[in-house]
């Protein structure tokens, strides 16, 4: 950090606390801002110890403690506004986005740099995990270096191409003639095979088919008067289960009659108690609704009496 090039009054942090409030953007400022920042509060330090020295009670004591809390506070508040703007120009540098950097002192230049160069790798991550390395790159440099790798190989490549290409090619007429001589008798001998076998099969099938069919009709005829008793086998056992269920059913009902809420008033006042869901704490010739179970509680302890609404 350089020294500073002149001292920084208390009124002229004041104004640039001002300024950086009302303005969107980071604003320029002095090269040496933070070291006259320090400055300031190191002389206002001073001040005050002498003033301590010389009378803890006096007027210029208090006033010199208070200007030195003041300017420690406008002096964190100026480095926390501009340290938000420099994350956001980074952000955007990362995305793209071109900052100029003219209005930044050097502690802020060297901070945004550190920044923008993390903001870079980190959303680059995703790429990173699927492998994806030429994203990786964020300098220009880079990339030229990776862009001139790739024509060498591109060139490698249509040499040996052109070689196989050439005279090789002519005297291979022949072959296709081998290919289709051989395949053709093969196939269709297979296929000549196929549909006698399908054909023989279907032919099999429909007469059992048709012998299976006159024997079961003329017993089947005999066989469904019997059937007629076996609905009303069903409907008796399927009569007894009912009340069983309903039985069930109606067993919650009381657990459901104790929490419901009653309306009472109190007589007395009551210490703080707990009940189902909350604590309570009740006074006399309080109106509350209560839980059942607790309500008959203090009715039939005489602390509290049932309310019955009129319809």
């Amino acid at each position: 950090m350089s020294p500073a090039l002149e001292p920084m009054s208390f009124d002229e942090l004041s104004e640039l606390y001002r300024v950086e409030m009302k303005s969107s953007a980071i604003t320029q400022v002095r090269k040496d801002l933070f070291r006259a920042m320090a400055n300031l509060l190191t002389a206002l330090r001073l001040e005050y110890d002498r003033q301590m020295a010389l009378d803890p009670e006096s007027v210029m004591c208090e006033g010199a403690e208070q200007r030195r809390k003041k300017a420690e506070r406008l002096a964190k508040d100026v480095v926390h506004i501009r340290t938000q703007k420099i994350c956001q120009m980074a952000i955007r540098g990362a995305m793209g986005g071109r900052n100029t950097v003219d209005m930044l002192t050097d502690e802020e230049r060297d901070y945004y740099e550190r920044v923008l160069d993390l903001s870079k790798r980190h959303m680059s991550e995703i790429d990173r995990l699927r492998g994806r390395k030429n994203t990786v790159a964020t300098h220009i440099d880079e990339v030229h270096t990776v862009e001139e790798s790739h024509p060498v190989t591109e060139t490698a490549e249509p040499a040996p191409a052109e070689a196989v290409q050439s005279p090789d090619e002519i005297p291979f007429d022949d072959s296709p003639d081998d290919f289709q001589d051989e395949p053709i008798p093969d196939d269709f001998d297979d296929f000549s095979e196929i549909p006698p076998e399908s054909g023989s099969v279907h032919t099999d099938v429909p007469p059992q088919a048709d012998s299976h069919i006159p024997a079961p009709v003329g017993h089947d005829m005999t066989a469904e008067p019997p059937a007629a008793p076996e609905p009303a086998v069903e409907t008796g056992p399927v009569a007894e289960p009912e009340p069983v269920h309903r039985a069930e059913t109606a067993l919650p009902q009381p657990e459901a009659d104790e929490l419901r809420p009653i309306l009472i008033r109190v007589l007395e006042d009551l210490p703080e108690f707990a009940g189902p869901d909350r604590d309570y704490r009740l006074s006399k010739e309080d109106l509350v609704m209560l839980p059942r179970v607790l309500a008959e509680v203090l009715i039939n302890t005489e602390k509290a009496v049932l309310i019955r609404p009129t319809p």
